[in-house]
């Protein structure tokens, strides 16, 4: 078994075993996960949508965490532009798709 898969079952046994024990929902869990030390942390669930990893991450951090396309390009070593684009493409494929 691939060494990725094997993490990502692990990581779904261990979120499934919290939920029970602790009666929360999927979103408070990764809520949970998110309020780690001021990191930001980006849900494997994240890159099971057809779209690239930049244009993922970009579409988290703006829809989800609200940053600016600046703070976004700031925290990814990124140009504004680059930032920009991978949104926009992401959000036509995600509307498309």
């Amino acid at each position: 078994m691939d060494n990725n898969r094997k993490s990502s079952s692990d990581i779904d046994k261990a979120l499934s075993s919290v939920k029970k024990k602790y009666i929360l929902t999927r979103e408070e869990v990764e809520e949970l996960i998110q309020k780690r030390d001021g990191e930001i942390v980006l849900p494997i669930s994240l890159f099971n949508k057809g779209i690239g990893m930049l244009e993922a991450t970009s579409l988290y951090l703006k829809d989800e965490l609200n940053l600016s396309f600046n703070d976004i390009a700031k925290l990814l070593k990124r140009d504004y532009k680059t930032i920009w684009t991978s949104y926009t493409k992401a959000k036509k494929k995600l509307k498309n798709g």
